[in-house]
């Protein structure tokens, strides 16, 4: 279970996590893999999260961390960039990035993080994590998952500049659909191929050998959206 961050409203305190999120999500914290949004820093520091999560949310002075699942490599990153020394080329965390992705000697790999790099929701998306996506692309990895805006929606493989490109480019899914609510789609941006803000559930991803499929199941409401593709 991978967690987008924002996992607990308004803000991340530990007594917030045990009274609504732990009789809920927290019934499979045992196989959560979570990344922390925003909201979880309107306590100082994501104290409650480090502490709901443990050792799961990495050191609680960075909050991204990696591990490989079957034959995939996952990388949590912090999108909170001011909390962790930026996200900038050179950044510590692009750095720590780099190396890890150097490591790797997985064919398939999946980042995720809070805020979307590209997003046609009310939030939009942001540049500031395009060395995220450029060192990504650099070692040929094939899916990014991001939370924020609350809807769904599925690009197309792109650059870091929004090109498509269909033989290296990076997929990215946003889901945002938890539960909190849903907001409407200002404009579509350039590659999105599906979006919905009708519906809440989770998407669910088969991690293959060489490839991946997915599955936007919903939970409150009945858009659908499937498909399949293959690792670089």
């Amino acid at each position: 279970m991978l967690v987008l961050g924002d996992s607990q409203y308004e803000d991340g305190t530990a007594a917030a996590f045990v009274a609504s999120y732990d009789p809920t999500w927290g019934r499979v914290k045992s196989i959560t893999a979570p990344a922390v949004g925003n909201h979880e820093y309107n306590t100082p520091g994501a104290t409650g999260y480090y502490r709901y999560f443990g050792e799961a949310a990495g050191d609680p002075t960075k909050g991204y961390y990696s591990f490989d699942l079957g034959g995939w490599h996952l990388i949590a990153l912090n999108s909170n960039c001011s909390q962790v020394g930026g996200c900038e080329a050179g950044s510590p965390q692009e750095r720590w990035l780099r190396r890890d992705l150097a490591d790797s000697a997985s064919k398939c790999t999946l980042a995720y993080w809070h805020h979307p790099h590209f997003s046609s929701g009310q939030h939009g998306g942001s540049t500031e994590y395009a060395p995220f996506w450029e060192a990504l692309l650099g070692a040929d990895a094939d899916v990014v998952l991001a939370g924020h805006d609350h809807d769904y929606e599925r690009f197309a493989p792109q650059t870091p500049e929004g090109h498509a490109d269909r033989t290296r480019g990076i997929r990215e899914f946003v889901v945002g659909t938890g539960g909190k609510g849903l907001r409407t789609f200002p404009d579509v941006a350039a590659n999105s191929e599906a979006h919905d803000d009708s519906s809440l559930g989770v998407l669910e991803l088969t991690l293959g050998r060489d490839a991946y499929s997915w599955r936007f199941r919903a939970a409150v409401g009945t858009f659908a959206d499937t498909g399949s593709y293959a690792c670089h």
